[in-house]
C-alpha cells in the first residue's frame, strides 16, 4: 500500500526518541523555502492539541502564533512608533511608563502566551507596591494601547489587557473651610506677613501652586 504524501496545509506527527513532534506545513517563501511552524510534547495528544492551537490562531488572522517574541520586544518596538501619533510629552510619558513599569513586570514573558491572570498579577503587585489606582489606570491603559497594535498586525488573537481587571478608582470628597471658619482664619492671621496671601487664596481659592507663583506685587 502506498503512503499518500501531505498535501499543503496538512499537519504531521511522529514521535522522535522520548518526545513527540509536530509540523504544519505553510507552503514556501518567494525564494522557495519551505515554511513550517513546528511543536513539541510529552505526548502525542500534547502535540495534536498544540497543533490544533496553532490552527485556531492562524485561522484567526495571526502570523506567528508559535512566535518567540517577547513583551518587552514588542513594546520597544511599539514605543519606537509612538512619536508619530500622539503628542511628544504623551509619548516620553509611555515611554516611561513601559521602561519603569510594564517591561520590568511582563518584558521577559513571551507575547503570544501573556495571559489575563499575568497581567492582574502585576497591577496586583503595583497596588501592594503603593502605586495609586490613577498610576495603575495610566500603565493598564498603555498596555492596552500597544496590545491593541498588536492584535492589528496579526501578532494576538485577543488583547489581555483590555480584559484586565481594570482599577477602582474612588472619588475623594474635598473638605473646604465654612464662612465662619475662613473668618476666624483671617482674624488669626491679621498682623501676619503672609496675611495678604491667606486673604487672597482664601477669596479665589487658589490652589497652592498657583499661590506660591504669586510676587509681593501682585
Amino acid at each position: 500500500m502506498t503512503k499518500r504524501r501531505r498535501g499543503w496545509g496538512e499537519d504531521s506527527v511522529y514521535q522522535d526518541g522520548d518526545r513527540w513532534r509536530g509540523a504544519i506545513s505553510l507552503g514556501r517563501t518567494p525564494d522557495g523555502r519551505r515554511r513550517r511552524i513546528k511543536v513539541s510534547g510529552d505526548t502525542k495528544a500534547e502535540v495534536i492539541a498544540k497543533l490544533k492551537e496553532v490552527r485556531r490562531s492562524l485561522d484567526a488572522g495571526v502570523e506567528s502564533p508559535t512566535s518567540r517574541l517577547t513583551v518587552g520586544a514588542y513594546l520597544d518596538r511599539w514605543i519606537d512608533g509612538v512619536p508619530a501619533r500622539v503628542e511628544q510629552s504623551t509619548a516620553s510619558d509611555y515611554a516611561d511608563t513601559v521602561r519603569l513599569h510594564l517591561k520590568p513586570g511582563l518584558g521577559s514573558k513571551i507575547l503570544t502566551k501573556l495571559s489575563v491572570s499575568e497581567v492582574n498579577a502585576l497591577w496586583a503587585a503595583k497596588r501592594k507596591a503603593g502605586y495609586s489606582a490613577n498610576s495603575i489606570r495610566i500603565m493598564r491603559t498603555v498596555l492596552r494601547s500597544a496590545l491593541h497594535q498588536a492584535e492589528r498586525e496579526g501578532l494576538l488573537v485577543r488583547n489581555v489587557a483590555a480584559l484586565s481587571d481594570p482599577p477602582r478608582i474612588g472619588h475623594i470628597e474635598g473638605r473646604s473651610l465654612s464662612i465662619a471658619e475662613a473668618i476666624g482664619l483671617l482674624d488669626a492671621a491679621k498682623g501676619d506677613r503672609l496675611e495678604a496671601l491667606y486673604a487672597i487664596t482664601l477669596t479665589l481659592g487658589l490652589r497652592r501652586g498657583e499661590a506660591l507663583g504669586l510676587s509681593w506685587s501682585d
